[in-house]
């Protein structure tokens, strides 16, 4: 599935160079001081909106690994944490989380692959659950999201005259019905096909293509809608999930 991995993203501030775990949704990959689920180890990870550039919680370095590997750390030398994999025994503890890293025993739990995936100019086709596929509902998820929608000009710029945030309430996760409402609400014969939405996870976010069904959460969603063949959309580009 298209949430299985994140994008990286450079964040180059005055104390120094980090990078950003950004998912499928546009959230960055956060720590916390929580606790991990049991039969995970360590402390749990969220994936976070990005507001402020001050957010360390969100500010990754990297370490050289084995065989090509990197390390994904947080913190400083008194308090380092990497970012690890859970279920090596117990294949269904698939989450990750972090845990404190001593650099003369660091196991392959914590090492991790960077691929390169090509970027597309086109649009990949979405990658959407079956029609007839059940939704399992989480106990504290309600089944309507509350969504912010704004229409990005030509240019793709948001701060235009005549951009302005939409508020609705929408009822399931459905990014095909989602598209069909927002066209119909833009009238003048506006089709889904005919737009890409942006997820904007926070004030720095960067817009993340929409290929996918929304989460099973239910916090606040923010969308950018860029319409096909304008300038602000042909700028877009989108991973090719076909890479190998």
């Amino acid at each position: 599935m298209v949430n299985t991995a994140w994008a990286v993203q450079i964040l180059r501030t005055a104390r120094a160079t980090h990078v950003l775990l950004r998912g499928a949704y546009g959230r960055y990959l956060a720590v916390t001081g929580n606790e991990a689920p049991p039969g995970h180890k360590g402390f749990y990870v969220a994936q976070e909106n990005f507001d402020d550039p001050e957010d360390v919680y969100v500010e990754w370095w990297t370490a050289a690994g084995k065989s090509g590997s990197v390390l994904l750390l947080h913190g400083t030398a008194g308090g380092l944490r990497a970012l690890r994999a859970n279920g090596r025994y117990r294949r269904w503890h698939t989450g990750v989380s972090v845990e404190a890293v001593n650099f003369s025993r660091v196991t392959s739990m914590m090492e991790w692959d960077v691929q390169v995936i090509p970027l597309l100019v086109e649009r990949p086709p979405y990658q959407l659950r079956p029609p007839s596929a059940a939704i399992l509902w989480h106990e504290d998820c309600g089944e309507e999201v509350e969504i912010s929608v704004i229409r990005a000009d030509n240019y793709g710029s948001t701060e235009g005259e005549g951009c302005c945030w939409i508020d609705m309430r929408f009822h399931g996760r459905s990014l095909t019905e989602l598209g069909n409402e927002l066209a119909n609400r833009l009238g003048n014969s506006v089709e889904f096909e005919n737009m890409t939405l942006c997820v904007q996870a926070g004030a720095l976010a960067r817009p993340t293509p929409l290929l996918t069904d929304l989460p099973l959460r239910d916090d606040p969603v923010f969308i950018v809608m860029f319409m096909v063949d304008t300038p602000g959309h042909n700028a877009l580009r989108f991973p090719d999930l076909a890479a190998e």
